[in-house]
């Protein structure tokens, strides 16, 4: 059956991880909303972009255990988009910067979602990747969903952390108590 005019022929929704080696970077374009990554990625972005409605970025800065939001590629990468502050301290090429629209920028920590497997990882939790890692539509429909709930709770991932109990350092119980919303 031909596609009319009124009918998006294009695929559904792709995700990725995107890495960042310091938090400054990440801050910076949830103020003005224009990445950068490396070449690398470039050409499996730019391509997920001209294929899809929807392509979302899982922002996780390296070492901090969580990921820091998610965004939706506004525009593919090109030379015309305003290149974003911090790539001027970079040594490294890039790929031309592009428009990001932030969904959400609550940071969510690993142990939230470590249950998530992604097949395009050999099957390892969605919080292991590489920048530019692509997570399989499933797991990042599950992430997106796991993310955005915490992000609408009333005290953002606080609501999702177990309640820390020291005075029970020097007793034979558990320091960590379950409370009754908690999911783990």
């Amino acid at each position: 059956m031909a596609a009319d005019s009124t009918t998006d022929s294009r695929l559904d929704t792709r995700f990725f991880i995107v890495k960042s080696f310091n938090e400054e970077n990440v801050y910076k374009c949830m103020e003005d909303g224009v990445w950068a990554t490396q070449m690398q990625n470039g050409e499996v972005l730019t391509t997920a972009f001209a294929q899809c409605k929807s392509v979302i970025l899982f922002f996780s800065i390296n070492k901090s255990k969580a990921f820091q939001g998610f965004a939706r590629m506004s525009t593919a990468p090109s030379p015309d988009t305003p290149r974003p502050r911090w790539l001027s301290g970079m040594h490294w090429d890039t790929t031309p910067p592009f428009r990001v629209e932030w969904l959400s920028m609550t940071e969510v920590g690993f142990q939230w979602i470590g249950h998530i497997k992604n097949t395009l990882n050999e099957n390892r939790p969605v919080l292991v990747g590489r920048d530019g890692q692509e997570i399989e539509e499933q797991a990042g429909r599950e992430l997106f969903q796991e993310m955005a709930l915490i992000a609408e709770s009333p005290r953002g991932a606080a609501d999702h952390r177990p309640s820390y109990r020291p005075e029970a350092r020097d007793r034979d119980e558990p320091r960590f108590i379950k409370r009754e919303n908690d999911r783990w």
